[in-house]
């Protein structure tokens, strides 16, 4: 009698494959995955380290079935009966496109009775939307007399943003990723804030004494939420009332990894004792790419006071337009931008002109 069967499931195991092979030489082949629990595994440019958890009824061997050089797996043989456990490591991604590497375990004993196929796919982008090849900004100096710092880590996450407006501090955050924990911690000035994070990065949500900056839902006037690729919010709340709730519209575009979106307006509603005031922008755009970067250039536009420290880190990238504003308009007046690119296709420099309006251009110069 000979038997063979496939199982799949989405939660303890990937596949078991199981084989009996005559009356008088029964015997079991197959694999037992802890980890991965799928066939195909997605991962972001930046991310390094995934793992394999393991066991296979007889002895093994792992051979890569195509000519990918970016994800090594060290571990490539064992025997029966034994729960393996090893890290694989990827390369960043820094070709600006996504890859994959595929890889095949086998029973050595019975090559032809049980094997099982694993495929690692990269995305082009980081967790926080940029382009795996985008260079880290330092810093950027404005006219009108602002200056933004930055720090980042070895796998372009940031360590930390200053803010100052003509030699005095406006805003400071720095940034601590622990990823034993995927706990993220944010000292904003005197607050602490902490949210976890997956293999992204990011946080959905960070949260402090009084404070939460989070993402929330939308809803038709029956109470139904919205879809997230239509319309969502992001909101920064406090214990004293004092919110912003900034409110894209999307119009159906898909936020996957790698996907282009660009919300076609933008609301931005402030909340304090005196009552709430809501700005409506109508937005265009330039055909240039706003993930050449590690920062989202989209936030200097409406000027420093209004920036937000948070999307210009592009902590919650869903926020982050994947095309640079050419224009900002309310029903008063209108930001123009006019952009220079360096020869990689990072911003080299952002000029500010507010139409109707006294005030003098703002050109903001980046540094890498």
């Amino acid at each position: 009698m000979k038997k063979l069967s496939l199982l799949f499931a989405a939660s303890a195991t990937l596949l078991i494959m199981t084989s009996c092979l005559g009356d008088n030489d029964p015997h079991n082949a197959g694999f037992v995955f802890r980890k991965p629990t799928r066939v195909v595994n997605t991962f972001y440019a930046n991310n390094l380290v995934d793992t394999i958890s393991f066991m296979s009824y007889g002895n093994w061997a792992l051979t890569r079935t195509d000519n990918s050089t970016w994800c090594d797996i060290a571990t490539t043989s064992g025997h029966g009966s034994t729960l393996y456990t090893f890290p694989v490591t990827f390369q960043q991604n820094l070709t600006g496109q996504g890859r994959a590497a595929q890889f095949k375990f086998i029973d050595t004993d019975y090559p032809d009775e049980a094997s099982a196929a694993l495929l690692y796919w990269q995305y082009a982008t980081r967790g926080d939307g940029t382009l795996g090849s985008a260079p880290d900004v330092k810093a950027i100096s404005g006219t009108d007399g602002s200056r933004f710092t930055f720090e980042y880590d070895a796998q372009h996450r940031p360590k930390s943003l200053r803010i100052t407006k003509d030699d005095v501090l406006i805003r400071s955050l720095t940034l601590q990723f622990n990823d034993y924990d995927s706990l993220l911690t944010v000292q904003d000035m005197s607050k602490t804030l902490t949210g976890h994070y997956s293999y992204d990065y990011q946080p959905q949500r960070l949260v402090g004494t009084g404070d939460t900056i989070c993402y929330s839902s939308q809803y038709y006037n029956n109470g139904i939420p919205v879809s997230a690729n239509y319309a969502f919010n992001l909101e920064h709340r406090t214990i004293n009332g004092n919110n912003t709730y900034h409110a894209f519209l999307l119009g159906g575009q898909s936020l996957m990894a790698d996907s282009l979106h660009c919300a076609d307006s933008l609301r931005i509603a402030t909340t304090s004792a005196v009552g709430t005031q809501v700005a409506k922008y109508k937005l265009e755009y330039h055909p240039m790419d706003n993930r050449h970067q590690s920062v989202d250039v989209n936030q200097l536009i409406l000027g420093t006071q209004q920036c937000d420290p948070y999307q210009l880190l592009s902590l919650f990238r869903y926020a982050r337009h994947t095309s640079i504003i050419s224009a900002i308009k309310d029903q008063n007046r209108s930001w123009l931008t006019a952009v220079q690119l360096n020869a990689d296709q990072s911003v080299h420099q952002l000029t500010v002109t507010t139409a109707n309006s006294a005030e003098q251009p703002i050109v903001y110069t980046f540094e890498y």
